[in-house]
This record gives C-alpha cells, structure tokens and sequence, in this order.
C-alpha cells in the first residue's frame, strides 16, 4: 500500500498471487510470526488469488475462501449480465444484444481480435490484463495443486458470486488427495457479508 509502488491497470490475478507469496515469506522471515500458522484467506476474486498463491507454495499452511468464484471467469461474468439485464424493463431482444456485446468483448479481450463495433470507452475499460486474467479464470486446475486444508464459506444469498460457486468449489477440493475441505454456508448474507432479506 502507499509507497509499494505497481501499476494496478497492468495486473493480474497471478500477479496478485504472487504479492500475496511474497508478503507471507517476509512474515515468515519476522521474530514474533508462527511460520507454522500462516493462513491466507481471501474474499470474492480474492479467493482466486488465495488459492493461486497457496498453489504456489507450501509456506501457506491453510486457506480460506469467502464468496469465490467456483467457474470460470468467463462464465460468471455472463451469468452477472444475465441476473442485471433480468432486472431490467427492457425487450428480450435488447437483452440478446448485450449479451451478444459481452461475449464479443469477451472473446477480444481473450483473443485481441474482434474489436469492430465495441465503443472505445467499452474496449478501454474491458480490455485489461486483470479482465484478461479474471475471464481466464479456472479453479480446477488450481484446487489440484491445493493441498493444504480449505475452508469454503459463502452466503446464501449472495447474488453476485452466486451460492453454487462455492458448492463447486467445494466438489473440486474434495477430488483433491490431500487437505481437508470445510464448506460453511451463512444465512441471510449476501455477497458483501452483511445481513440481508432478498
């Protein structure tokens, strides 16, 4: 923070992995931390970045997920569009055409090709090495190289992180060969973990 300097419009989750990696080998480093008690959790596409970096290395002796995402990038931000375009009083038709806009965004930013027709205020924001790297996204790859014990706590009524993700999640960790999983689901909590009623 501050003074640590880093360009935020250039990172990536990756890139978040590896601050997170290099923060617990200082601490480790320090007098007064248990080097046998280092836990990393992260909330929402923290998570992700939790469970890259506890990839990563075994000085993470334990994780905890809080609202991750269980799908791919890619997946989850079409299903955010879905549940927003739902809210609107808009015809199906015009609700086609953005879904359509966003996955032709999608596949540019992923590709580099197929920016004919996106406004360049739209390609600015979206075409980003962190968009780039959240839409990439996939937590099985990773949750295989997780071994540490893993606790997977979602609200139910989260909506923008929906609850499936951390069932998901939790299907993935129990695959692994090692480390346990705990799935913990908190009721009347939405994705920001405060109470809620809807």
């Amino acid at each position: 923070v501050g003074q640590s300097g880093g360009r935020a419009e250039s990172a990536t989750l990756s890139d978040y992995a590896d601050d997170v990696v290099s923060v617990v080998r200082w601490l480790r480093k320090q007098k007064d931390v248990d080097g046998n008690r280092m836990f990393v959790v992260g909330h929402s596409e923290g998570g992700a970045v939790a469970l890259i970096a506890a990839s990563r290395t075994g000085d993470i002796k334990a994780v905890a997920t809080i609202a991750a995402p269980g799908t791919k990038g890619s997946d989850l931000v079409l299903e955010q569009q879905r549940r927003a375009l739902d809210g609107l009083k808009i015809s199906d038709e015009e609700k086609q055409r953005r879904i359509d806009l966003q996955k032709q965004i999608m596949n540019a930013v992923l590709t580099g090709t197929g920016w004919e027709g996106v406004p360049e205020a739209v390609r600015k924001q979206a075409d980003t090495a962190w968009f780039r790297s959240f839409l990439q996204w996939e937590p099985t790859p990773v949750l295989k190289k997780v071994d540490q014990p893993l606790l997977i706590l979602h609200g139910e009524l989260d909506k923008q992180v929906p609850l499936q993700n951390a069932e998901l999640l939790n299907g993935l960790a129990a695959q692994r060969k090692k480390g346990p999983a705990t799935l913990v689901l908190v009721p009347g909590i939405n994705h920001l973990l405060v109470p809620a009623k809807t």
